[in-house]
């Protein structure tokens, strides 16, 4: 008797589970977030309801996608910083594609607040629908207008050399390689200068860094603005 009962209960348990889910999935399906972004928002408010990121971050985080939306990028001081935190970066890009979303659908700032509520906690979802409220015309002007870009000559090409200082003055013998780099830009500017081997070492870096940043960047495909 009692492990049938048990196995009643436990019945009882897997059901709940799964009506509860159901339910969730109902709720998620009523809401104005497109379905294929569904996923990665209710996983960025899970993270929100398991106290994962303080209220002061996510504020931040909001601010951030604001201005990413309405200038087309963000510091790379701010991407960097961001990049540290993956919980962090998961808040920002959640931000942006619920922002984006809502602006491109014109809603209603009474639906987006109750939509919000919906999908975190109230101390979150109020922080967002005011950055809604009070942002939601400038974000509109900006979708509405070309995207910003920054006039700035490209890359074409780069010539690299090492030199070898033998000696100095005060020293005989010295031996220090020194890297000198010459780049020409697409506005036919030669930018010439020489760094030492620690320098370029950490330029080395700096640049692995930000590509990195890039990559991960770039499997959001929301933050492109296809306008």
């Amino acid at each position: 008797f009692l492990r049938g009962f048990m196995a009643s209960r436990r019945r009882g348990s897997q059901f709940g589970a799964r009506k509860g889910a159901q339910s969730q999935n109902e709720v998620w399906q009523g809401l104005f977030i497109e379905r294929n972004k569904v996923k990665q928002i209710r996983g960025m408010c899970r993270t929100l309801a398991d106290e994962k990121l303080s209220l002061k971050v996510f504020k931040k985080t909001v601010v951030h996608a604001v201005q990413a939306l309405s200038e087309g990028g963000i510091p790379s001081e701010v991407g960097e910083a961001l990049g540290e935190s993956k919980v962090a970066m998961n808040a920002f890009l959640g931000n942006c594609i619920i922002l984006q979303t809502a602006v491109r659908q014109n809603l209603e700032e009474k639906k987006f607040s109750k939509d919000v509520n919906l999908m975190m906690p109230k101390e979150f979802a109020t922080v967002l629908t005011a950055a809604y409220k009070n942002r939601r015309e400038m974000l509109r002007d900006s979708f509405s207008g070309p995207s910003p870009s920054l006039d700035l000559p490209s890359l074409q090409s780069m010539r690299w050399r090492v030199d070898v200082t033998i000696s100095t003055t005060s020293l005989s013998r010295v031996f220090r390689p020194t890297v000198i780099l010459s780049l020409t830009l697409s506005n036919g500017d030669i930018r010439t200068f020489e760094v030492s081997i620690e320098k370029f070492n950490e330029l080395r870096y700096n640049v692995a860094k930000l590509l990195k940043l890039t990559l991960d960047l770039e499997k959001h495909p929301m933050l492109v603005r296809d306008l």
